[in-house]
């Protein structure tokens, strides 16, 4: 049976994947959080290691003990790291994300890993030009703080791909039926909203982005540890659907769900009017300590969509998104259990969005309100 090692493994796709492969692979999962009762639960053969990878010493101890005790560590997902939506740099992006991956990397070639699975993301790409897409032969940038650690953890394991080969997943937004996904619950809670709004898009609601299904990152990460061998030494892969969906697209489905009643004519903002709003939405919550997901950076993006070309991804990996988990198709669940279980639903983007998810077995109801 091959051996996995997950970083990250409270998080919120992380911990997706350590309950999927415990099912087929001995699984090692490292957070500095503790694991939830239910996600020890679900994922009852991993063994837990507490720390963070910026501590050299306990996670050099916790792969120097995987070795020994199966023997070859098969593939590293390395999916920790520090973020936020701010524009101001952070010491964990240096400590935790570069500094972090940085040794990593080292200990997994020292220790003989035959593969690292990099979480890296499609923000850390600069919008293409209109009437052109994204493709894994696109350049990485320096677009904001979080891309950075990003581009950086990229060059590292592109230099290190004689001792140890990696695969970058560069992934789009990752959504849950909870949502789960900050720029989304954001427009959601907007356009549930009474009054106008609920009927607020910002530019000309061209802005989107390309989403992923946390089942199908998942099914797409036991993909690429299925075709290994078959891959290259250093591989970029975008981990998403085709394309991008726009504003414009979800909005309509957004409305007509949450009200049941004909959907209203958007009322289209420009991005200087919305961004007044948006220093008072922050002013707020600096004040209160409840940072909003928008910020006012994030205006110079509108009506840029990250449009991708995932063709290469596909092909490669003889892979794609499951026809029925677009984000057009989930949407009315997503809305549907904000109707049904609003608590619960808030509860948990909230704690996505502040960073402190909490793992739900979507398979049992039973889970909801349990930590």
């Amino acid at each position: 049976m091959k051996v996995v090692i997950i970083t990250g493994a409270s998080g919120f796709i992380a911990s997706a994947i350590c309950v999927d492969l415990v099912k087929d692979y001995h699984v090692v999962a490292i957070d500095r959080r503790e694991p939830s009762r239910v996600l020890r639960e679900s994922a009852s053969s991993a063994i837990w290691a507490v720390q963070d990878i910026s501590d050299e010493s306990s996670l050099r101890d916790t792969f120097t003990a995987t070795k020994e005790r199966f023997g070859l560590i098969s593939v590293v997902i390395h999916f920790a790291a520090f973020c936020h939506f701010g524009r101001d740099w952070h010491p964990e992006y240096q400590s935790t994300n570069i500094d972090g991956t940085a040794k990593l990397i080292s200990i997994a070639s020292e220790l003989g890993a035959s593969r690292i699975i990099f979480a890296s993301s499609i923000a850390a790409m600069e919008p293409p030009a209109p009437g052109t897409s994204l493709t894994t032969e696109s350049p990485a940038c320096d677009l904001i703080p979080y891309a950075t650690p990003k581009r950086l953890g990229e060059e590292l394991l592109r230099k290190a791909r004689c001792s140890v080969p990696s695969v970058i997943l560069r992934i789009g937004g990752v959504f849950s039926d909870w949502c789960e996904l900050p720029p989304l619950h954001s427009l959601i809670r907007y356009w549930t909203s009474r009054g106008p709004l609920g009927r607020v898009v910002p530019g000309r609601g061209q802005s989107g982005i390309p989403y992923i299904h946390r089942s199908d990152l998942v099914s797409l990460v036991r993909k690429v540890i299925s075709k290994d061998k078959e891959l290259g030494e250093f591989e970029i892969f975008l981990a998403s659907q085709n394309g991008s969906v726009s504003h414009n697209q979800l909005f309509p489905i957004v409305r007509h769900v949450a009200t049941n009643s004909p959907i209203p004519k958007p009322i289209y903002v420009h991005p200087t009017v919305a961004k007044i709003g948006l220093y008072a939405k922050c002013a707020h919550g600096k004040l209160t300590g409840h940072m909003p997901y928008e910020r006012p950076w994030m205006l110079a993006y509108v009506d840029r969509p990250w449009e991708v070309d995932t063709t290469r991804t596909q092909t490669t990996l003889d892979w794609d998104c499951t026809s029925d988990k677009g984000i057009l198709d989930r949407l009315p669940m997503i809305i549907q259990n904000k109707i049904a279980h609003p608590e619960i639903w808030e509860e948990r983007n909230v704690l996505r969005n502040e960073g402190r998810y909490s793992y739900y077995d979507d398979l049992n109801s039973s889970s909801y309100g349990r930590v």
